[in-house]
């Protein structure tokens, strides 16, 4: 999130983005973010808190919050402070990234910015499962096939 001044006010911009190739990611992997917060301007911030969320179909998991990286006192003009967040993917479907700053400008206004990065999460397998019936056993058949466009390797199945 970038400080700019526009007519006057000092807020902070848009420009965080995720690049246009952004690619695949697949259920089970770990998704890893690089979160810059920039205050282009020389004006000094007081009280500047960035939040990192993960939302889910299901859930909004924090992969930064003020627990673990306090309130920043002052963010000094021309200052950068930068963020590696992960969070591994239980669910498959669209998941959205959001980044919240908030911020005392210099006239002592609280100033809130959100940006929300929309990504899909997809399955990597698809599972079928079939029923045969001889006799007095039932045998089950499980199709495991591989839908990415990459090869994946097994390298353990338990039954």
């Amino acid at each position: 999130l970038i400080g700019e001044e526009v007519g006057g006010e000092l807020t902070m911009t848009d420009r965080l983005a995720f690049p246009p190739g952004f690619g695949n990611i697949y259920l089970g992997e770990t998704f890893t973010a690089y979160v810059s917060a920039f205050n282009k301007e020389e004006v000094e911030l007081r009280r500047v808190e960035i939040r990192i969320e993960l939302q889910s179909g299901s859930k909004r998991a924090p992969l930064l919050d003020h627990p673990h990286h306090p309130v920043m006192n002052t963010f000094k003009g021309k200052a950068q402070v930068d963020y590696v967040v992960e969070q591994e993917l239980k669910e498959a479907g669209v998941h959205i990234m959001i980044c919240i700053a908030s911020y005392l400008d210099p006239s002592g206004e609280e100033r809130k910015v959100k940006q929300y990065f929309k990504f899909n999460v997809h399955k990597p397998l698809s599972v079928t499962t079939k029923l045969h019936f001889l006799q007095r056993s039932v045998f089950l058949e499980n199709q495991i096939q591989n839908i990415t466009k990459t090869p994946l390797y097994l390298h353990a199945i338990k039954f």
